[in-house]
């Protein structure tokens, strides 16, 4: 897996919890099969949810990033409308 994205000045803004929780993803999704790697990434958020960690607009681009370099299209196109999903959702709020 490519880990340039640690090199990525958003990420190093980050806080420490959520650079932890990056490199946890980026741990797994390394063992993570192409085909499961949409249930990696919903598993992914609901621990972060768990944890109490959310991410900002912009720190979830990088989030996603880390995880659509390794997803077929197919997966990239649902990750995408989940991504669209969860911001028409958060303006309403």
């Amino acid at each position: 897996m490519n880990e340039d994205w640690r090199s990525d000045p958003r990420v190093k803004a980050m806080n420490p919890e959520k650079i932890a929780f990056l490199e946890e993803l980026s741990a797994q999704i390394r063992q993570t099969p192409r085909q499961r790697m949409m249930n990696r990434f919903l598993s992914m958020t609901a621990e972060a949810g768990r944890r109490g960690i959310s991410f900002s607009d912009q720190e979830t681009d990088v989030l996603a990033g880390v995880l659509m370099e390794h997803m077929d299209q197919k997966d990239r196109g649902k990750v995408e409308m989940l991504r669209m999903l969860s911001q028409k959702i958060a303006r309403r709020g």
